[in-house]
């Protein structure tokens, strides 16, 4: 397994001990979990499935092709 050095500052160090333990996990543990939750596709495969399920919504040409012509209006 690698291994990745990250330079933070104290501040920092400090919320991720604190989110770490909060979540009852060791920094290295929650920095990896966090890592994973942002990098893995976790879409159910029941939403991967709705991808091109539904058509394209129609143009507004389309949607205006049966209204007839336009006619000239009255000069004001």
């Amino acid at each position: 397994m690698k291994q990745l050095i990250l330079e933070i500052n104290e501040a920092t160090e400090a919320r991720i001990k604190a989110a770490a333990s909060h979540a009852g996990l060791s920094s290295q543990q929650w920095l990896k979990r966090i890592i994973d939750e942002k990098t893995i596709n976790s879409w159910p495969d029941s939403v991967k499935a709705l991808a091109g399920a539904w058509q394209d919504a129609p143009l507004a040409e389309e949607l205006r092709a049966g209204e007839g012509q336009n006619i000239q209006r009255e000069p004001f």
